[in-house]
């Protein structure tokens, strides 16, 4: 289980007693056969007519044993012969249509489990993903929903098959014998009762062995990457990681084996129980020729092919039975995944606004990140459209938390935030952030084309936008000088380019957006004084035509900010402007001071 807070934890317990019940997981599966319930009626169809032609064919051998042979006509013998492998044929060429529609459900119901719980995923907000590790998500999406796809390609319709089987072969064999008929099912309770014993055992293994999985995963997720491996490489860490690993490796892989080795005994008794009941229908159904004469060799052989059909369905019951359990632990993750609900969403009441001016304000907010400690204390301010404000103070002092807070990327413990007189919880989710731009110290970038992470601020932009906004953030004439341009690949996580071109393609695909209300936090943190500087001539006049919040530990970058706010401890404990600032709060006045006047 991953590392979670007391809120989640607590939801995800809740789940997993929802779905505690093999009776509600399997429930749950069904619905997603529903959108291809008419490939599963072709597939009922086909289970029908291999079912008949199963029992056909013994009935060709023993008219062959029974009427061709003891009058040896060849004619008639060819005849039953051509008979019986047309019936072969048949169910052959029956049984590789079925195989495909099986693969075509259970590789569909597979794409569809792993778009639901990415989607659902996407809808989480910041605060779950700051508490799971991304190998936890990605061994859910994959090792988890991979592993039962058996389920759905095999098991059900196995089952399903399994029942008609039974009940056909069963009905035929009590019309033959009743006798015989009562000997051969008489050991199918003995199949059947172990299963649910190795079913709990194979449960609790597999449960332990997708924990490991998630842990593997994620070491490979956060080692085997740019980041990681530089990191490992700077503090030469690799043996320590290593050993790490294969620790881990060496728990899944005896995990694994247990799993493995569970029920073999069981397995082992199935099959000599399959062997021995067509040695006792030669028995009785021998002595029953001998003493009475009123059956038949043809019958009996006919009765013993029967009867070793009739155990390959008992036979997957009873595996199917422990597959299942097994497969519960696998389900029982991902249904807890699909069933997490979001603590940021839209309400039925939000609104989907198009045009805002910019007005912000800020009414006694208060925000924790835990439960013991407060991040923001009562937070109050208002912002005019079109004004650039900034928030300074020391590192943990809340700043970046308020540029959090406003696109609600997490929400307020209490208070409220307002643009333009609306509660931002009356906006859709989409509308309030599509208003807001947003350049953070971290930028991320995925690992494709420039042009294509510009992209992702505006789709349908033109290449003359593009090339504006990139001239706007001065970083054209870098991209330009590239040999293949804006179809640069930038790596993974834009390793390819320096700190300070990310912070600018970042700006640019800010720029892009044209958002009404603007956030830089630390944004030209990695740009060298020549470069804040040339961007800031360039975007000054773009930020007069929207409401700007800067966030920064460089003075220079806020100095003609049109209302500065200083933070201490989560509290707003001054603000004015610059001038004012210097002369009537002292915290300001001494990070101006560290920063100026003791550099000269």
């Amino acid at each position: 289980m991953t590392t979670i807070d007391y809120r989640k934890e607590k939801l995800l317990n809740k789940v997993n007693n929802k779905n505690d019940t093999e009776k509600d997981i399997f429930f749950r599966i069904l619905h997603y056969f529903l959108p291809y319930w008419k490939s599963m009626i072709i597939i009922l169809f086909t289970i029908i007519s291999t079912s008949i032609l199963n029992i056909v064919q013994p009935i060709f051998t023993k008219d062959i044993i029974d009427i061709a042979l003891p009058k040896k006509n060849i004619r008639l013998l060819l005849t039953y012969i051509l008979l019986s492998f047309g019936t072969l044929l048949i169910s052959s060429l029956v049984s590789v249509g079925q195989s495909y529609l099986n693969t075509f459900i259970s590789k569909n119901i597979i794409r569809d489990l792993r778009s639901d719980m990415y989607e659902n995923l996407q809808s989480m907000s910041i605060k779950f993903f700051t508490n799971v590790k991304s190998g936890e998500i990605t061994s859910r999406i994959n090792n988890d929903i991979g592993g039962i796809e058996g389920i759905f390609s095999n098991t059900f319709i196995q089952v399903i098959q399994g029942v008609f089987s039974f009940v056909t072969i069963s009905l035929t064999l009590f019309f033959m014998n009743w006798k015989l008929a009562i000997i051969s099912i008489i050991s199918v309770p003995i199949f059947l009762i172990p299963s649910k014993k190795v079913g709990r055992k194979r449960l609790a293994i597999a449960t332990e062995t997708q924990v490991k999985l998630a842990e593997l995963t994620n070491i490979i997720t956060e080692t085997l990457n740019i980041s990681g491996i530089m990191l490992m490489n700077l503090f030469n860490i690799e043996k320590e990681k290593n050993k790490e690993f294969e620790k881990i490796n060496e728990d899944v892989t005896k995990l694994q084996i247990r799993e493995t080795i569970v029920g073999r005994w069981f397995i082992m008794t199935i099959k000599i129980l399959s062997s021995l009941t067509p040695l006792l229908i030669y028995l009785f159904g021998g002595l029953i020729l001998i003493k009475y004469n009123n059956i038949s060799i043809g019958e009996i052989v006919m009765f013993v092919t029967l009867v070793t059909n009739l155990y390959s369905p008992v036979n997957t019951f009873s595996n199917i039975h422990v597959d299942l359990v097994r497969a519960t632990a696998l389900f029982k993750r991902i249904f807890q995944y699909l069933d997490l609900k979001s603590d940021i969403a839209d309400s039925s009441s939000s609104k989907i606004i198009t045009n805002i001016k910019g007005n912000i304000e800020f009414k006694h907010v208060n925000f924790s990140y835990t439960k013991k400690s407060n991040t923001l204390i009562d937070i109050n301010f208002k912002i005019e459209s079109g004004q650039t404000v900034a928030f300074v103070g020391a590192s943990g002092a809340g700043k970046t938390t308020i540029s959090y807070l406003l696109p609600r990327l997490y929400d307020v413990d209490s208070g409220s935030i307002f643009i333009d007189g609306i509660d931002v919880k009356d906006f859709t989710l989409t509308s309030l952030r599509s208003h807001i731009g947003m350049v953070t110290q971290d930028t991320f970038l995925f690992n494709t084309t420039i042009k294509d992470n510009l992209l992702f601020a505006k789709s349908h932009a033109t290449d003359q936008e593009i090339i504006s906004v990139c001239k706007a953030a001065n970083i054209h004439d870098f991209i330009i000088s590239l040999p293949d341009g804006y179809n640069t690949i930038v790596g993974e996580r834009g390793i390819k380019l320096s700190g300070g071109e990310k912070q600018r393609l970042s700006i640019a695909r800010t720029l892009l957006k044209k958002p009404s209300v603007i956030i830089f936090d630390e944004a030209t943190s990695a740009l060298d004084s020549n470069s804040e500087s040339l961007i800031k001539k360039t975007i000054d006049p773009i930020l007069k035509s929207c409401t700007s919040l800067i966030i920064a530990h460089r003075l220079s970058t806020i100095i003609s900010a049109d209302i500065i706010f200083v933070l201490k401890d989560g509290r707003i404990i001054e603000y004015g402007n610059h001038l004012e600032l210097l002369k009537k709060c002292s915290v300001y006045k001494d990070l101006y001071d560290k920063q100026f006047r003791l550099q000269n």
